[in-house]
């Protein structure tokens, strides 16, 4: 059968390999996918065909066995009328629906056979069709992420981005600058601070000088001086 031997070439092919050597392994990959898809139905429809003829045939297998029990009892009375010719002619018409019963077993057996080896194909081609939508999502995700990193390198490599961090590299230059500016500025202010400290320390200490001393003054000399 074409369908057979369709199929049969589908399954032996090794997916993996073949997309990892094909040039556009996404486009393969759907393509496949198709393919597989389309034989997996035509297999399935093939199946349901032979189900139904499997069924007319066991119908007509049964009808067979009707007429063989008919023309046997038919038989059984023209010898039991003492018509043996008339028996003999029954029991050609028996030999006949074996005969032909016969047929329509060894059709069915091959049936059956066939049956059999559609529906290893079919999970076979669902096993495959699974193991494809796997790579073909990983495959999708490796573009992604590909075409990701190669838009952040040629953003990183553009000129504009070199101008930017050379401009913000000098802004914090700038800033820098400015804050050693300002730490210098209060450093500035805290050594005149400590000054006026000091100095007004020091007028505190004069007055508290001049006090003691005209105290010391105010005091009576006292007596055998």
């Amino acid at each position: 059968m074409a369908l057979i031997n369709r199929i049969e070439d589908l399954i032996k092919s090794e997916v993996n390999a073949f997309l990892d050597k094909a040039e556009d392994p996404r486009k393969l990959a759907a393509q496949l996918l198709i393919e597989l898809n389309d034989a997996l139905s035509e297999c399935r429809s093939t199946a349901a065909t032979i189900i139904c003829e499997q069924k007319a045939l066991s119908r007509r297998t049964s009808e067979h066995d009707k007429q063989i029990e008919l023309w046997q009892q038919k038989a059984e009375h023209a010898l039991s009328k003492d018509r043996e010719d008339l028996a003999k002619a029954a029991l050609s018409e028996k030999q006949k629906f074996i005969d032909n019963r016969e047929k329509l077993q060894e059709q069915l057996a091959s049936l059956d056979e066939t049956l059999i080896k559609l529906k290893d194909d079919a999970d076979k081609l669902a096993s495959k069709i699974q193991v494809l939508k796997a790579k073909q999502l990983q495959l999708e995700r490796a573009q992604r992420s590909c075409s990701a990193r190669i838009k952040v390198q040629q953003t990183l490599r553009s000129d504009e981005v070199a101008n930017v961090l050379n401009r913000f590299e000098q802004l914090e230059s700038k800033v820098e600058r400015i804050e050693a500016q300002v730490e210098s500025y209060e450093l500035g202010q805290s050594s005149t601070a400590l000054q006026f400290a000091q100095f007004e320390r020091n007028e505190k200490v004069d007055v508290a000088l001049a006090q003691l001393k005209q105290q010391m003054q105010s005091k009576p000399a006292p007596a055998g001086a």
